[in-house]
């Protein structure tokens, strides 16, 4: 029989009952992004139980293959299972209208609109400003790697299996971008990880808090409401609490700016090399696993104590050598110790350097801003002008919502610079003055 790519379709896809492609005026992004939503056909009380999947028909690394022989060879190379999932989707999607599948892998998009599949001159281009360029190039490293392990330790000995016109890069990069943006994790299952088909087809919503699990009482895998739905509503469930970074990175869309309470930015702090004790601090921090140069995530409402406490590390004289292992340690999350610690008398100099990386931060996203405009106008290919159209939107959404949580986080910085100096000021002015009354 011959193998079918992934990708070519084979018959209709099946549909599940309440599945619909959301109407326009639904205004979710990742509704239209998919294509398809859960639908409400009558009214839904909060605490329902909803879309009862049994596990024989959820995906897991112990599901049955239609290839017996290739599942067998896998589960003997102890093949971990994100890629012995991402194995099986490309071989189930290659036995035609043979895999119990076939339905359901049908209906996947043939790309995936993860970052997977932004080139790397996309990912410069559009996400030059935002730290999630570094993660999406990282995360496409790995699955390559991943996929370069396989093609040398397994692929390669068993051709008859795992054929290169059906297991290639391309094939391993959509399978992977599936399991990216599908894949869950079932607490209630020792948080084991599994493809729920169908249910997979919910939109998220920021302000949703249920999630896909197994029920033991009814022994499938549910979600439950936590708010009542009318009928003809889009009914939505919650990809996690993730940044609009995040969700770009693994579900490829961005909520609206200000619309999601996770929502964070990825500051980059460095140590400066002129510093004279450079070499010691960069060895406090590789002991515990940090870099002279490290992202911490800040949000609207402030920035966690491993960022201060990374920031105290960078501008401590050498006076206080002695504290540089407490502070990266502190910096690293991995202490036992309390971490929100305080130096008064390098607190201005750690909040004059927070927002000095706060500001260069904004000027690169502020650069790329004002460029977006001119941008893609020497496109001539109506497709590949669309396409980048898309993209280049994407990412001024995202460069939009990161800039604004760095523009309150600068306001903040700034407020606490000018009390502090201010009474600094009344403190001197105050001493003058006793000076003065004594002499």
């Amino acid at each position: 029989m011959r193998r079918r790519l992934p990708g070519e379709r084979v018959g209709a896809a099946g549909v599940a009952v309440g599945l619909r492609p959301p109407a326009a005026e639904d205004g979710d992004p990742e509704g239209r992004r998919r294509g398809a939503g859960l639908v409400a056909l009558k009214n839904v009380r909060k605490g329902e139980k909803l879309l009862f999947v049994p596990p024989p028909l959820v995906i897991t690394a112990d599901s049955e293959w239609g290839c017996a022989e290739a599942g067998e060879v896998l589960k003997k190379n102890s093949v971990p299972d994100w890629p012995l999932l991402a194995i099986y989707l490309i071989s189930e999607a290659s036995l035609m209208g043979s895999s119990r599948w076939s339905n359901y892998i049908s209906a996947l998009p043939r790309q995936p609109y993860s970052l997977l599949y932004w080139t790397r001159a996309e990912l410069d281009r559009y996400l030059e400003a935002s730290q999630i360029r570094e993660r999406a190039i990282e995360r496409i490293t790995n699955v390559i790697g991943t996929y370069d392990d396989l093609r040398s330790r397994i692929f390669s000995k068993h051709p008859e299996l795992f054929p290169e016109e059906v297991f290639n890069l391309e094939t391993f990069k959509w399978s992977f971008g599936i399991l990216f943006s599908r894949l869950v994790r079932l607490p209630s299952m020792d948080g084991r990880v599994a493809l729920v088909p169908w249910a997979d087809m919910l939109n998220h919503s920021c302000e949703v808090e249920t999630f896909l699990d197994y029920d033991s009482s009814s022994r499938g895998i549910v979600f439950t409401t936590d708010r009542p739905y009318q009928a003809g509503e889009q009914v939505f469930i919650s990809y996690g609490r993730k940044s609009n970074g995040e969700l770009l990175l693994s579900y490829g869309f961005v909520p609206k700016e200000g619309t999601n309470p996770s929502d964070s930015v990825e500051l980059l702090l460095s140590l400066k090399k002129s510093d004279k004790s450079y070499s010691q601090k960069l060895e406090a921090l590789r002991k515990h696993g940090l870099s002279a140069s490290q992202c911490f995530p800040v949000q609207i409402t402030g920035w966690p104590v491993e960022l201060m406490a990374y920031a105290y590390l960078a501008v401590s004289p050498p006076s206080m050598s002695s504290q540089f292992e407490k502070l990266a340690a502190a910096a690293s999350n991995k202490t036992t110790t309390r971490k929100d610690m305080r130096f008064p008398e390098i607190e201005e100099q750690a909040l004059q350097y927070i927002l000095d990386s706060c500001e260069s931060s904004i000027s690169k996203y502020s650069k790329f801003l004002q460029e977006s405009g001119s941008m893609d106008l020497d496109v001539t290919s109506p497709k590949q002008l669309n396409r980048r159209l898309f993209l280049k939107q994407l990412a001024v959404d995202l460069c939009t919502s990161e800039r604004r949580i760095l523009f309150r986080a600068q306001y903040i910085l700034r407020r606490r610079l000018r009390d502090l100096r201010s009474g600094e000021l009344r403190a001197l002015t105050l001493f003058n003055g006793l000076r003065k009354l004594f002499k």
